[in-house]
């Protein structure tokens, strides 16, 4: 049997109806579109007092651990790496705001995973995505699709802080008109049908961008990774780990990820086709995966990992296989040592990819049932409140609560599952407790 037979059979990549090329090309999107994450997370947790070249090592090796576990045990078209907004919360809440050290911040991340794991192997984690309406599911999707694509309109500048919360961006600055450009040209190849429109769109952008001098080359190509602060949470165990604050922190991490990843995963796997006869998505290997990833997180020494929504370019490309997270772990593995070349495909390049497919989410909206109020006021709280507050986990907890709400009031509260009322009670304890404290 060949390598091209082996890989086949074993990811099942025929029976997905895909190619192995198809795969292999996803993969390279989907690593494209978010190895922005290695000098962002690095700079995250060098705002928490870390060291820069260990940080760097850690992001780059969390996202090759987790992708990893997603493209063998899970077979899943999905990358992991240290989450947006996790990060941030990592940084300059717990290190910053509440006073912990690092190293303090490096075991909640430990504990929290440990919490996250034992949630997802008990199979509360799936019960509950399973109980989620449809419409609900969809409008997740959609969410996320238009979050992405706000995602990748700040990065590269053309959308900016204004007087109004946001604006558009400066116009006069070479960047921001590069990526108008890429936007451009990605639709107009993508509308033509052009196979690989995508890809031809972040390389044609780069090409022009570094000989207009927009983009500059690396000074070097090649860096030798230092190691990463693997077990550094040993130095954070004190008194202070018994405080109220400390448990705020463990589980608001927690409470992030959960939701975070589910919302993620669910989307992926509905847009990769990956669903049983019920129609919910099969990812019971994929969400222990997911979870396992954020308990390696802590013992590395790095920020909590988890999947990642710019997983969707490489699906919407046609990744349906494990073999395009693995694809992705190899591109991260060759970053370690030359990452400086991957400066060169920024913001700039990928921004129209996050458009297309932020195009391609929206359109799950089409399985929305419109004309049942409570469903219309859910999914539009859960599309809108995820975009302003730059959470996912904001706007799942806003739109099952104004479900509940809804149906409550429409005299149809029979017709809700326990799971999510009892869910809408844990949002209103969170925002109240946990919220409400930071």
């Amino acid at each position: 049997m060949g390598v091209s037979e082996s890989l086949d059979r074993f990811f099942e990549i025929s029976g997905r109806g895909s190619t192995i090329s198809t795969e292999v090309k996803g993969g390279v999107l989907i690593f494209l579109s978010m190895v922005y994450i290695i000098a962002v997370n690095t700079g995250m947790m060098v705002a928490a007092g870390m060291d820069e070249s260990a940080c760097y090592t850690a992001t780059i090796v969390m996202a090759i651990i987790g992708t990893l576990l997603m493209a063998l045990y899970a077979k899943f078209p999905v990358a992991q790496a240290p989450l947006m907004g996790v990060n941030a919360f990592f940084a300059y809440t717990i290190a910053g705001t509440m006073g912990f050290s690092w190293q303090e911040a490096l075991v909640a991340v430990l504990i929290s995973g440990v919490i996250f794991f034992v949630i997802a192997i008990t199979g509360v984690r799936k019960r509950v995505l399973d109980q989620i309406p449809a419409s609900l599911r969809f409008g997740i999707t959609a969410g996320i699709g238009c979050f992405i694509v706000f995602i990748g309109l700040q990065n590269a500048g053309l959308i900016a802080d204004s007087t109004t919360l946001v604006g558009l961006g400066d116009f006069s600055d070479p960047a921001v008109i590069l990526a108008f450009f890429c936007i451009i040209l990605t639709l107009f190849l993508y509308a033509m049908r052009v196979p690989g429109a995508v890809f031809f769109g972040m390389i044609v952008t780069a090409v022009i961008g570094v000989a207009i001098g927009i983009i500059p080359l690396p000074d070097e190509l090649v860096s030798m990774p230092s190691m990463p602060p693997v077990g550094d949470f040993m130095d954070g165990i004190s008194s202070k780990l018994l405080s109220v604050d400390f448990l705020v922190a463990v589980i608001s991490l927690a409470f992030v990820q959960f939701f975070d990843s589910t919302g993620t995963l669910m989307a992926t796997g509905e847009r990769a086709g990956i669903l049983d006869e019920k129609g919910n998505v099969k990812c019971d290997r994929a969400l222990n995966a997911d979870s396992a990833t954020s308990v390696i997180s802590g013992l590395v020494g790095a920020t909590p990992t988890g999947s990642f929504a710019e997983s969707t370019v490489g699906i919407e490309a046609g990744a349906r296989t494990g073999l395009a997270a693995l694809t992705v772990a190899c591109l991260f593995a060759v970053a370690l040592f030359v990452g400086p070349a991957f400066s060169v495909i920024g913001y700039s390049c990928t921004v129209g990819a996050m458009v297309i497919v932020g195009a391609a989410m929206i359109t799950q909206l089409k399985g929305v049932t419109w004309d049942d109020w409570p469903t219309a006021v859910a999914v539009m709280a859960t599309v809108i409140i995820m975009i302003l507050t730059y959470s996912i986990t904001d706007g799942i907890v806003f739109g099952i609560l104004f479900y509940c709400v809804c149906m409550l009031g429409a005299r149809r509260w029979r017709e809700v599952s326990p799971i999510i009322y009892g869910l809408a009670v844990l949002f209103v304890l969170y925002l109240v407790f946990v919220v409400g404290r930071l």
